[in-house]
């Protein structure tokens, strides 16, 4: 799996608190998914105590990985 993300997207996580591994876990193994518009997918997963939310669509598939490009993700009490 390869991510892709915007550069102001990186300076979210951090301040979100988000882990890379959190949003492979999300994408991989979602505890719900559903469909967005232009394509996207909004994938949902308990992480702890928090439920995290990626917004992401897959772009492609280098090599033998498939590459998914992350719009969004945050944290939801």
């Amino acid at each position: 799996m390869r991510l892709k993300f915007p550069t102001h997207f990186q300076i979210r996580m951090f301040q979100r608190s988000i882990q890379i591994d959190d949003l492979e876990k999300t994408i991989i193994n979602p505890d719900k998914l559903r469909d967005s518009f232009g394509g996207r997918k909004i994938a949902t997963k308990k992480i702890v105590d928090k439920t995290l939310e990626v917004v992401y669509f897959k772009s492609g598939f280098i090599g033998r990985r498939d590459e998914y490009k992350i719009i969004t993700a945050y944290l939801i009490k």
